[in-house]
């Protein structure tokens, strides 16, 4: 299974020299089994740059939401395959508290897009498929199970199998989060994210800058680590990168985890980053 990340910055997108290396698109995730089906995790900014991987493609695109907050939408519009003709496009929305599956189409109405969804050429799908933590459900080549992340409004986390390997894709999720938003404990994460092959997972915030933002629906980096030893992971990308966070802090960032010699592999997710899970 192929690995590509073209948005991984949390929040809002963050261009500039600063974050060039890392990159400033919101999240957006690619896989392609061994057969050459693809899955797009999230429809951040990060979309606008995958559109060149579907100039080809003839399948229908299936596009799995973590959730239907802004930054894993507004890449939709600029996604090129939505404005062709004979392209069938499945969108399967998260979990959320407050439901609104059509979140993603809502943002090309009224005076917020010039191009409106009902005039799109393509044929989009809105297909709301209940995935369960127990029982995988199949698209195409991907069996899929998922797990309502502790965020604001809800949302889902996906433990995704292909080609006999296993990638969880949890962004945007507080793992020791307030009431409001607690639907599953750490214990419970640690089983869901249990021997992935990648964990995919938000570590927007350091431990100090914790006391400010408890309750904004991310972990610190620290406690995504911890849940990687914990779940025995083999390979963990730390995600969601707070908008603030440079390039070069990123870098003392990894030097620091590495000096703690972790029992698995890590790095933090890049902006055009490639990599093939083998057995």
């Amino acid at each position: 299974m192929k690995v590509t990340f073209y948005g991984v910055r949390g929040s809002i997108p963050t261009p500039g020299p600063d974050t060039a290396r890392y990159g400033g698109n919101t999240p957006c995730v690619v896989l392609q089994s061994d057969s050459g089906q693809k899955l797009i995790l999230d429809a951040g900014t990060g979309l606008r740059l995958a559109s060149k991987e579907f100039e080809n493609y003839n399948d229908t695109i299936h596009i799995l939401l973590s959730h239907h907050h802004w930054d894993h939408l507004q890449g939709f519009p600029f996604f090129t395959p939505i404005f062709k003709k004979g392209v069938n496009i499945t969108i399967y929305p998260g979990s959320t508290t407050l439901n609104h599956d059509t979140a993603i189409l809502d943002q090309m109405s009224k005076s917020y897009f010039p191009v409106k969804f009902h005039q799109l050429p393509s044929t989009i799908t809105l297909k709301k498929t209940n995935f369960s933590v127990d029982e995988g459900i199949e698209v195409g080549d991907f069996i899929i199970q998922a797990m309502d992340m502790n965020h604001p409004d809800g949302g889902s986390a996906y433990r995704i199998k292909c080609d006999n390997q296993i990638l969880v894709y949890a962004t945007d999720h507080e793992l020791v989060a307030p009431e409001s938003h607690h639907f599953r404990t750490v214990q419970q994460w640690a089983g869901f994210c249990a021997n992935a092959d990648l964990l995919i997972h938000d570590a927007q915030y350091l431990d100090h800058e914790m006391t400010q933002k408890f309750g904004w629906g991310h972990s610190s980096i620290s406690e995504t680590l911890n849940l990687a030893h914990n779940a025995n992971v083999k390979m963990l990308s730390l995600f969601s990168h707070d908008p603030l966070r440079t390039d070069e802090e990123i870098d003392d960032l990894t030097a620091k985890i590495l000096k703690t010699d972790p029992d698995f592999s890590f790095f933090f997710a890049k902006e055009g980053q490639s990599l093939i899970l083998r057995e």
